[in-house]
Formats: structure tokens, C-alpha cells, sequence
């Protein structure tokens, strides 16, 4: 009783209070209600009785020594004669205290609600502590709650402080309560205010929920989350934190599975990753293979363009749609990686479809993030894949959605595309092959950055080198394709690229022809770009060249003759198609060509199999391409010197002037078609094949050369 003497008689609470008791306007009612007045003088009386003292200045909270103790003596003065469903009389008289005291001013109720002192609960709470209280007091509070619905503008969104939020400082009071009197009276009238609540403080009830109701009232709680779903798609990933926190059985965590199905066509795409994650975390046996099938079906990337608009342009406005999809997969990746039945369950949805129209660019990045995981399902990822471009059910036009125009969002998959491109391309299948070819050249035009590219050509040198015919041959398909179109990007890192020449003698004479293409592009689009490395590239292939045709071993002065024949049809053909550009810088190239060709010939011209085959492979390439004049003309007067001393003789009124003897065999004239007018004859000598042959190569090129000189007459 000493404290109420204190409190009554205090002065000082007209200096605080003209500002709150003028700004409410709630003195007049409350001055014109004795009845009001009375109901909080009772109250303040009971209270003070279990040792609080409720009559205190505004500013200040009530006077509670201990919450516990306080509790305790409280209960026991209301508990006889009373229950939940109806109170006893001391307890209606201090809830209907409470609700006047509340009602007074914003100030008053903010003292309930406000903690009694540092670490120590409000008056509310421990009130709340008391059954015979209880449900009154949540009701009182639920009730107060939508007076208070525009506090602060917005609220918790804004920084309000909490002491400042009577709306949250309320929904606080439901925090972590021991007990609950009535739990589905108390959750009913939650929902119902909930229903109704601003934006800002619908999220921090809902928030709150797992931290208020028990585990009885989980089924109302996830049916009524489920409502305000369809009402409002704003709460959707507050909702989806709340039903990852609840402790739900199995039927009612197969209902959250369900709502949160039904939002993923509506969802905003940045709230998509917080959807996708409670899917995958809420993942059974069971229920796997529905998630992925929904997952599939609905799920769309924001980020995906068109790729021939991607190529030309870079879209606007993209940034965020990347960030977004780069969520999504990080989302996908966590959630697969530890859940294998998950994959499991992708890889068994993707064999059942079997039309292209029915994949997805998802269907892509699912196998990309299954690869990454490696072990057994990285086995299952990439036969499936493989069977899928086999089947053209899974086509490039789905990985060309994925890689071009997504750089940064393929970025971090970067070694799982290489990956798979590696695979496919060492598959015995030339579909698969053909289609490893389409990856790497759309990773090296998407990549511009030095270490990707590095990591590109690095895997091609490694399957040049394989060994193996077929992948050697596809893997040289590719760098020639690269070189043809991309040579001046590929000359920074062609010290990767010049590892091939380690491989020489393993390759036959078609793949030596792709090899030694390879580097004549290399080495003239260094030609034009002269601050670059290329003349190292072009050094190094000339060393090559020359040593190999100087060398005595057929084996190595045939990889000589090709690599000599492939320099010239490059820069001689080059020459001719480009004379307008680089007329000027061509024509030293001509005349090294010219060299070259001519060192060949005088390396090989007493060695007689050499010297048939560089005229076979000169023959050939005279005949599908055209070559710079200076080289024909060379070619037309070499070869008539060549041709004309050992295999023609003069003739004589139609006979030899002399016997002609070869290895003691006599010859004789054949034939004789144009009787004795004939001026010539060719020399033949049957036994010697060679000789023969040597003697048909020589002719072909002749008759290259009559053409040539025909045509640009």
C-alpha cells in the first residue's frame, strides 16, 4: 500500500502528459466515465496486492519486483472460483481494469506492453502467465491490434524502432508462452486479425507463428497460411519460412508441399529461390518425383533471350534477370546435391520424355548441376544425354538458349559444359561427336577471358593426342573450324595450341593435313597482326617443316611434304582471294612459299619415292585450289625441265637418231601414230614401276599447267 500512496498523489505527470492526453482526445470519455475510473483503481489494487504498481507516470513502465513471484500470488488470488471458459469475479474485474487502463491513451497501453525494466518481460507477459488472465488478455490484445494497424507509416519495413511499434510490441507479448489456455480460440482470432493486417505487420505475424501456436494448431495454421496464399502472393516466402519451421506430420507437410506448388507460376522471380528451396528441403521418397515434375513443367528462366539477338547485342535490362537465374541454380545445386533422390528423380522424369518439343532449357541445366555432383549419377547424367542427342530429342538450340548471351551465369558452370563436351566428344558416335563440336565452339565464342579459353584448347591438344582415330579426327575438325574463324583470338594462347606438334607421328597423312592447316592459319592471321606472338608460331612451323624434309627417313620427308604443300596452298590461295586487302603483305609469303616449294623439290629430286610423292600431293592440290600465278608458272617450267631430259628424245624422219639403252635393254619405237612427222617420243621402260610412275605424276602436272596457262588466256 506504500507504493499506491506514492503513486496517487504525484504531481509531476502534468509535465509529460498534456502532449499525449491532448493528441488521442480520449480525457473527455474518460473524465465523463467514473465507471472507467474505478474499473482501473480496482485493478491497480489487485495488481498491487501480487507487488505491481500500475499507477505510474506515462513515461515510466509499472513497478514489478518479480514477474515470477508476482505470477504466482496473482494466480492464486484469481483461481477460486473460476475457470477458463468463465472467469472468476476478481479476474473480470482486472481484465475489464485492463482493457480501461489501455484505453485511456496510447501511452498507457504502450506501459502494458513495454519491459518493467532491462532484461526483464512486460507487465502483459507476465500477466499473460496467469491462466485465469490469459484468454481475456489475448483477446484484449488481438483487439487493440487493429487500432494500431497504421503506426509508424511502415513500420518494421521502415526501421521503427520496436518500442515505438505498438502493432509488434502486441504481437511480441505472443511470443514464446509457456501455455496457452484456449490455443484454437486464441488461433482463430490470430488468423482472423491476420487476415486483415497491413502489409508489414502481416509479415511479422506471420513470422512470428512457429513462436506462438503449438503443435495442436499446426493444421489450422497451414490451412490458414494457405488461404492468405491465394489472397495475397506478397507473403509467399514469409510463408514458406514459417511452414520450414513448423513441426508438421506427414499429411500436413504434404499440404505445405501443395501450396507451395500452386505459386510457382504466380511467384515474383526473385521470391522463386526461396519457393524452389523449401520444395527441395521438403523432399521425400514419396513426394520427389511430383516436386521435379512440377519443377520442370513450371519453372521458367527470366534470363533467357533469344540467342541470335544475344550474339549481335547485349539485351538491356538484364542484370538482374541473370542474378535472379543465378539464384535459381544455386537453389537447384544446394538442394540436389544432398538429396540424391532428387536427382534420381530428374533422371527418371527425363527418360520419359521422349519428344524434342517437350524438353526444356531446365532439362539442361538439371543434367549440368547432376554432372558437377560427380559419382554414380554423373555416370547416369551423361548416358542419358548422350541418348537424348542420339534420339534429337535434346537439341542445340536448347543449349544455345543456355550459353549464349549468359556468360556470367554459365560462368560457374564453365568446367561442367567442358566436361561434358570432353565426354561427347570421345564418344565413338559421330552425332554425339558433331555435337561435342557445336559446345566447344559456342563456349569459345561466348568466353573471351584468357583462362577459359586456355581450358578449351587444352582439352582439344588432349584428345588430338588420344590416339584414338575417330576422336583425333573430330577434335582437329574443331580447331580448324576455330582457326578459320577465330584465328586472330586464338594467337595470345597459342603456345597451347603448338603442344599438337608433339603428336606428328602418331597422325596419318589426312589429319597431318588438318594439323599442318591449323598452323598455316595461325601463322598468317599473325602475318596481319604483328604486335601479337604469331611470327613465334610461324617460326616454329617453317623449323618443323624444313627439318622433316630434310630429313632421310621416308616417314618424316612425307610429313615434310605435306606440311611444305599445305604452307603453299594457304598462302598462295590466300593471296588470291584476298589480293585487294593485303596485296602489299602477301606477297613476301608468296615468295617463301615459292621458296619452300623449291626446297622440297631439290631435297627429294635424287630420292625418287619422295620426289613421286610431293608430285602426286602437287598434282592434287593444283587441282582443287588456285594458286598465285608465280607458283603455276614455277610448277609449268619445272616440270618441262624435269620431264622434257629423261623422258623424251628427238626423232629423226621418224626414227631414233641413236639405240636407246636402259640397263642393257635395248628400246624400240611403239606405235608410231603420226608415222613420220612426229618430232619426239616418250621414253618408257616397263620393268620399272617407279620410273613409270614417276613419269605419269610429271605428266599430270604438264597437263595442270596447259590448263592454267590456257585459262588466263
Amino acid at each position: 500500500m506504500v507504493f499506491l500512496q506514492r503513486s496517487c498523489p504525484i504531481n509531476p505527470r502534468k509535465r509529460p502528459a498534456p502532449p499525449l492526453e491532448l493528441e488521442p482526445d480520449p480525457e473527455p470519455p474518460r473524465a465523463a466515465d467514473p465507471d472507467a475510473s474505478s474499473d482501473v483503481d480496482a485493478a491497480a489494487a489487485l495488481l498491487a496486492d501480487a507487488g505491481c504498481t500500475l499507477l505510474v507516470p506515462p513515461h515510466q513502465p509499472p513497478s514489478l519486483s518479480s514477474p515470477h513471484t508476482f505470477a504466482a500470488r496473482l494466480s492464486r488470488k484469481l483461481s477460486a472460483g473460476g475457470d477458463a471458459s468463465s472467469p472468476s469475479a476478481p479476474a473480470r474485474r482486472l481484465l475489464e481494469g485492463l482493457a480501461a487502463f489501455a484505453a485511456s491513451s496510447p501511452a498507457r497501453l504502450r506501459q502494458l506492453l513495454l519491459p518493467t525494466a532491462p532484461h526483464a518481460p512486460s507487465l502483459a507477459r507476465a500477466l499473460l502467465s496467469v491462466p485465469a488472465l490469459q484468454p481475456g488478455l489475448l483477446a484484449l490484445l488481438l483487439e487493440k491490434l487493429p487500432e494500431h494497424f497504421d503506426d509508424g507509416g511502415g513500420g518494421a519495413l521502415d526501421g521503427l524502432p520496436l518500442q515505438d511499434d505498438v502493432g509488434r510490441l502486441i504481437v511480441s507479448q505472443f511470443r514464446w508462452l509457456d501455455f496457452l489456455v484456449d490455443a484454437d480460440a486464441f488461433v482463430d482470432k490470430l488468423v482472423e486479425v491476420l487476415s486483415v493486417a497491413p502489409p508489414r505487420l502481416k509479415k511479422e505475424i506471420i513470422g512470428s507463428l512457429p513462436e506462438i501456436v503449438g503443435d495442436q494448431s499446426h493444421a489450422a495454421v497451414v490451412t490458414a497460411l494457405e488461404k492468405l496464399l491465394q489472397e495475397d502472393s506478397e507473403i509467399v516466402v514469409a510463408v514458406l519460412d514459417v511452414l520450414s519451421d513448423l513441426n508438421l506430420n506427414e499429411e500436413l507437410q504434404e499440404q505445405a508441399v501443395t501450396v507451395a506448388i500452386s505459386c510457382i507460376r504466380t511467384i515474383a522471380p526473385d521470391q522463386m529461390p526461396h519457393l524452389l528451396r523449401f520444395l527441395l528441403l521438403s523432399a521425400t521418397p514419396v513426394n520427389a518425383g511430383r516436386i521435379i515434375l512440377q519443377i520442370r513443367e513450371q519453372l521458367k528462366f527470366v534470363g533467357v533471350v533469344d540467342p541470335r539477338a544475344a550474339r549481335n547485342k547485349k539485351p538491356k535490362g538484364k542484370a538482374s534477370a541473370k542474378s535472379t537465374d543465378g539464384a535459381i541454380l544455386d537453389t537447384l545445386r544446394s538442394g540436389l546435391r544432398f538429396k540424391n533422390m532428387l536427382c534420381e528423380a530428374f533422371l527418371k522424369e527425363l527418360k520419359s520424355v521422349d519428344h524434342p518439343r517437350d524438353h526444356k532449357v531446365i532439362d539442361v541445366w538439371l543434367i549440368m548441376l547432376i554432372y558437377a555432383n560427380g559419382g554414380a549419377l554423373q555416370k547416369s547424367a551423361e548416358k542419358i544425354l548422350k541418348s537424348k542427342i542420339l534420339q534429337e530429342c535434346i537439341r542445340e538450340t536448347l543449349f544455345d538458349q543456355c550459353i549464349h548471351g549468359n556468360t556470367e551465369l554459365v560462368k560457374e558452370h564453365f568446367m561442367s559444359y567442358l566436361s561434358v563436351s570432353n565426354y561427347l566428344l570421345a564418344c565413338k558416335e559421330e552425332k554425339a561427336r558433331e555435337f561435342a563440336a557445336y559446345l566447344f565452339i559456342a563456349l569459345f565464342e561466348e568466353f573471351i577471358d584468357t583462362y577459359s579459353r586456355q581450358e578449351l584448347v587444352g582439352s582439344l591438344v588432349a584428345h588430338i593426342g588420344s590416339g584414338v582415330s575417330y576422336e583425333v579426327s573430330s577434335a582437329l575438325d574443331i580447331m580448324i573450324s576455330l582457326t578459320s574463324n577465330n584465328s586472330e583470338e586464338l594467337i595470345p594462347i597459342s603456345s597451347h595450341i603448338t603442344g599438337i606438334l608433339d603428336y606428328l607421328e602418331s597422325f596419318h597423312e589426312d589429319n597431318l593435313r588438318k594439323v599442318y592447316d591449323i598452323f598455316c592459319r595461325l601463322a598468317l592471321a599473325a602475318g596481319f597482326n604483328t604486335g601479337s606472338g604469331g611470327s613465334k608460331v610461324a617460326n616454329e612451323l617453317l623449323m618443323v617443316v624444313r627439318k622433316q624434309v630434310g630429313n632421310p627417313d621416308m616417314k618424316y620427308r612425307r610429313m615434310g611434304i605435306i606440311g611444305v604443300l599445305r604452307i603453299v596452298s594457304t598462302i598462295a590461295s590466300t593471296d588470291v582471294n584476298a589480293v585487294v586487302n593485303c596485296s602489299s603483305s602477301q606477297q613476301p609469303n608468296c615468295e617463301e612459299a615459292l621458296e619452300l616449294l623449291k626446297m622440297s623439290v631439290n631435297s627429294c629430286k635424287f630420292v625418287t619415292l619422295p620426289l613421286i610423292f610431293l608430285y602426286d600431293e602437287l598434282a592434287a592440290l593444283l587441282d582443287s585450289k588456285v594458286i598465285h600465278s608465280s607458283i603455276h608458272e614455277w610448277v609449268g617450267e619445272h616440270a618441262a625441265e624435269l620431264f622434257e631430259t629423261p623422258f623424251l628424245a628427238d626423232l629423226e624422219n621418224g626414227e631414233l637418231p641413236e639405240k636407246c639403252v636402259c640397263d642393257d635393254i635395248e628400246g624400240e619405237l611403239w606405235m608410231k601414230l603420226d608415222g613420220n612427222i612426229s618430232p619426239i617420243s616418250i621414253l618408257l621402260a616397263d620393268p620399272y614401276v617407279p620410273i613409270f610412275t614417276f613419269n605419269n605424276n610429271l605428266f599430270t602436272l604438264v597437263q595442270k599447267y596447259k590448263d592454267f596457262t590456257a585459262s588466263t588466256i
